[in-house]
């Protein structure tokens, strides 16, 4: 389990049509700049389930902690990785936050 802080940049729904049905997943993006360099990450969440419990504290522009487990799958040869989310933790509003609204 991975855990990374930044600010949320962006968030879309994406709705999946297979042959078993369709499925819901929730895209979010977050910049971090601990390191001292402006790195972003998009995360995901696979399932209504999932996005029902998580997208209450998926804010634009609000400061986050994100739990995560990197998902990788082989494809005709090549490797795709996918940031899965275990959980969202929004920090609350004080002098140490720069939120823009």
């Amino acid at each position: 389990m991975y855990k990374l802080r930044g600010q949320i940049t962006g968030k879309k729904k994406e709705t999946i049509n297979t042959q078993k049905g369709d499925f819901e997943k929730l895209l979010f993006e977050i910049t971090e700049s601990e390191t001292g360099f402006d790195h972003s990450y998009q995360f995901e969440i696979f399932g209504t389930e999932g996005i029902v419990i998580h997208e209450e504290n998926i804010i634009e522009n609000r400061w986050v902690t994100v739990e995560f487990y990197i998902k990788s799958r082989e494809y005709n040869g090549r490797y795709y990785n996918t940031l899965m989310v275990k959980g969202v933790h929004l920090e609350e509003l004080n002098e140490n936050t720069t939120d823009i609204f």
